[in-house]
């Protein structure tokens, strides 16, 4: 048999977490089909990789990529990290299921990016990625905050029992659909006004497709610990494989309960539940600016929570509310505009709300609502609130995996604006060139696995994660000690370097460190 590709004399860390090897790839039909001294097997190409690392591509768990590849498939901010699969529908916010009541949040979404929206299920959502093409192969879960918002509109109370069997009947047609599984966002409207109950019997939902349930959890400073509780408890009740979204704990005062809530994880696995989290290396969070909001004020759907903050009565409420919290945890000048998309608004970029206050002259509590009611809500923010060494605990806990938590980015186009989290570039080379080279905490084996392997067999894809004969050839070359990020808070922009070859589906998106035109990405779906 003539080989279509070799891949040869490469350090192989094949996503195990066993040690690396020296050794030879054939690929044949975008399937890696031999392993060892293949130098009596000829091949189509040849290329040596003496002296590089070569690992199965990148899986990014957690991503939000559900749009942004529609608007530019190249998806180089990602390719260039080494990612072959992304991960999207996290955080309660997903491309479908659409309806009447949702279609106009998915409408305004898909607006940013200058889309259509071409469809109203994960059939119609998948059909458009495949239309287009992609880098990348693109997994996707159910956003619970879309679901909910797709059956009871801005809602805030609890469904009734003929609303929750819509949301069921919705959720099984979108996991029959192709969806991997379910994600909350439980900080965020209206993902956020579902109680325990309801979560438990819509993963029950997922548990009968052998789906995850993936949780940006209600509470990740003051009520970390409870949060978590709650997760497990989702886990145990629905019987159901869980993941806990971008784990970490913000605010001074809540430093070190990671230490805590990794024991709860550690002993609901050991009473068998299937509890992991993942992580992205950085001590800044990212979100909108409107979750700073107080609960009672950010709730009823955008237009209800634009009117009340015109109000003077929940302003002075807002003002006590984040004069409080600012003083138990971040203070406004750890918190800095990402996006806005008002173009007097556009010199704000990069700036924080404390230093906006002091050249305006103007309390940076009012500085902050004002610029809300501006946007209309949609204001990004970059806000720094972790603790090193809390980051340090879970990027080296048995339980977590690297997931970016951030949409594809390319340059030079309609991706390529504000000053979004670096994490958005840099989060794969960070995790090697930081925790791997510089400080040590992981071996290589460790850091590829868990960016690999283990984010595969959470979902349940078979067929990749490994660098085995049988499985397919999504592949990253790299050169160790030049792997790095180069995106940085005040300049994000930047392609991570020291990715020689990408593969995906056995064909080259990166060849000789230049990203090529080819999207042979694919939507996987559960078989």
């Amino acid at each position: 048999m003539k080989l279509d590709l070799k891949l040869k004399g490469g350090l192989v860390v094949d996503g195990s977490g066993q040690d690396k090897f020296a050794a030879d790839i054939g690929i044949k039909d975008g399937i890696i089909v031999t392993i060892g001294n293949l130098s009596k097997d000829a091949a189509v190409e040849e290329y040596d990789i003496n002296g590089f690392v070569v690992a199965p591509g990148f899986i990014d768990i957690h991503s939000h990529s559900d749009f942004s590849l529609l608007a530019n498939p190249l998806a180089s901010g990602k390719v260039y990290q080494g990612v072959t699969t992304e991960v999207v529908g996290n955080c309660g916010s997903s491309a479908a299921p659409v309806t009447e009541e949702s279609k106009g949040s998915v409408i305004r979404n898909l607006q940013e990016y200058k889309l259509n929206l071409n469809w109203n299920d994960f059939t119609g959502y998948f059909k458009e990625i495949n239309r287009k093409g992609c880098a990348l192969n693109i997994a996707s879960l159910v956003g619970h905050g879309l679901l909910r918002k797709s059956v009871m509109g801005d809602k805030t109370g609890e469904p009734t029992n003929t609303e929750l069997k819509k949301m069921q009947k919705l959720l099984a047609q979108a996991m029959e659909g192709g969806a991997w599984g379910l994600s909350t966002g439980l900080i965020y409207p209206p993902s956020s006004y579902a109680k325990t109950d309801e979560l438990i019997k819509l993963s029950k939902v997922v548990a009968e497709y052998n789906g995850i349930y993936a949780s940006h959890i209600r509470n990740e400073g003051d009520k970390l610990i409870t949060a978590v509780e709650e997760t497990i408890e989702i886990g145990k009740q629905a019987e159901v494989v869980v993941q806990i979204s971008h784990h970490k704990t913000t605010g001074r005062k809540n430093w070190g309960k990671v230490k805590r809530t990794l024991e709860l994880i550690a002993n609901a696995n050991q009473k068998g539940l299937n509890i992991n989290c993942d992580v992205y290396p950085y001590l800044a969070t990212s979100t909108g600016l409107a979750a700073l909001l107080p609960p009672e004020v950010n709730k009823g759907g955008r237009r209800k929570v634009l009117k009340m903050l015109q109000e003077e009565e929940t302003i002075i409420k807002i003002r006590k509310y984040w004069q409080r919290e600012r003083r138990e945890k971040e203070s406004w000048d750890k918190i800095l505009i990402a996006e806005v998309s008002q173009s007097d608004n556009q010199q704000l970029i990069g700036k924080s709300i404390q230093q906006i206050a002091e050249e305006e002259s103007s309390p940076p509590e009012d500085i902050a609502i004002n610029l809300l009611i501006a946007e209309e809500l949609s204001v990004s923010m970059v806000k720094f609130s972790m603790l090193e060494a809390d980051l340090e605990e879970v990027i080296t806990s048995n339980f977590s995996m690297i997931g970016s938590d951030a949409l594809t980015r390319v340059k030079d186009g309609i991706l390529d604006k504000g000053k979004p989290h670096p994490r958005a570039y840099g989060t794969f080379p960070k995790v090697i060139k930081e925790f791997v080279v510089d400080k040590e905490l992981l071996t290589l084996e460790a850091a590829i696995k868990k960016m690999t392997s283990m984010p595969a067999q959470k979902l349940g894809l078979s067929d990749r994660g490994k660098i085995a004969p049988n499985l397919i050839a999504d592949l990253v070359v790299f050169e160790l000690n030049q792997i790095k990020d180069r995106s940085t808070y005040s300049n994000p922009h930047q392609y991570a370097q020291g990715i020689k070859h990408l593969l995906v589906n056995g064909q080259f998106v990166i060849k000789d460190y230049q990203q090529n035109n080819n999207l042979p990405g694919k939507v996987l779906c559960p078989v």
